[in-house]
């Protein structure tokens, strides 16, 4: 029963977060006035991004079962990769950790650039890519070291009956791997990479929040109010934007307990990685939502609102091109 409600969690999930988040590539890069062009290209980042984290969910669909007080953990795959091969499991688990910590750095960088465009002129999209790739190396180095620890069926089916013989694992649904120990450099880098990073940065981007909000405000007399709405459009996204990564907290939430032993349960396991699914699929929203120009396009798509939204469209290219964002 727990199987068939998560798989189905999962599917959703995945399906809308794919949908939804190439839908935000597409109006970046289509609906996006020339003038706020740079930007996109970091809407974009995250568009891209969490559409592999979402597809990556559909293609592995992971249960975690944590062994309590041990360095053993057990991946069961219930994805595609489980028709296309062992290792494409290990390389896919390693590709959907890799999103994470870029998705992080990326909102630190959001964050900076619109801080960058209250004092300066915007920069080429070509420098604004080369940017996001230095960001995105360590993310590249984590993926590209991570999949090879990871052991398949023959490794760590033993460990599975040794510390869950009443699982029963060996007749589990889907593919069996797992890391036979965290103890390694590799699996090291992960969790550092993963968790340390995440409180500097945030305490960096409200820093950059507050600074932002300063400035608006110090050049409120300058800036008509079409313009700071446009502002405060985008900063509202990012905030929301930020804000959505504490649903992580369910899954590391999760994992404590289930690492002390207080509650060992499938749910739990289950659990860990359905929370954390739904950070890519919400977040596509804030911009669909809160970017005007992108809104009024999915209203016609979706015929919520009558066409007469173009004139709105038009004051916000207009403002956008009178403040450079």
């Amino acid at each position: 029963m727990l199987f068939e409600i998560f798989h189905t969690w999962h599917i959703i999930i995945g399906c809308i977060g794919c949908f939804t988040n190439l839908l935000l590539c597409y109006v970046a890069l289509f609906k996006t006035p020339p003038t706020t062009r740079s930007y996109a290209t970091l809407i974009i980042n995250f568009a891209v991004t969490d559409f592999a984290e979402c597809f990556l969910d559909l293609f592995i669909m992971l249960r975690f079962v944590i062994t309590p007080f041990n360095v053993t953990l057990i991946y069961v795959y219930h994805g595609l990769c489980q028709y296309t091969g062992p290792l494409s499991c290990k390389i896919g688990i390693s590709l959907f950790y890799h999103c994470f910590p870029h998705t992080t750095w990326s909102l630190l960088l959001s964050f900076s650039y619109r801080y960058y465009l209250l004092h300066r002129s915007p920069l080429s999209r070509k420098m604004l890519v080369l940017i996001i790739f230095i960001i995105y190396t360590p993310s590249l180095f984590q993926a590209i070291i991570y999949w090879p620890t990871v052991v398949g069926r023959e490794e760590i089916l033993p460990l599975a009956n040794k510390f869950f013989p009443e699982y029963n694992l060996s007749q589990e649904k889907g593919t069996l791997g797992g890391i036979t120990t965290i103890n390694e450099f590799a699996s090291i880098y992960v969790i550092i990479h993963m968790a340390v990073p995440i409180f500097p940065i945030y305490v960096c981007m409200f820093v950059l929040r507050y600074k932002i909000v300063q400035k608006l405000m110090e050049k409120a007399e300058m800036l008509s109010n079409d313009a700071k709405a446009s502002h405060n459009q985008i900063l509202k996204c990012l905030i929301i934007q930020a804000f959505i990564p504490s649903l992580l907290m369910i899954g590391v939430v999760c994992y404590i307990v289930s690492q002390l032993g207080l509650v060992t349960h499938p749910f739990i396991e289950y659990l860990i990685f359905a929370s954390i699914c739904t950070m890519p699929m919400l977040s596509p929203f804030t911009y669909l939502v809160f970017i005007r120009p992108y809104r009024t396009f999915c209203m016609k798509l979706f015929h919520l609102q009558r066409r007469t939204l173009n004139s709105d469209s038009s004051a916000y290219y207009s403002t956008a091109r009178s403040v450079g964002i």
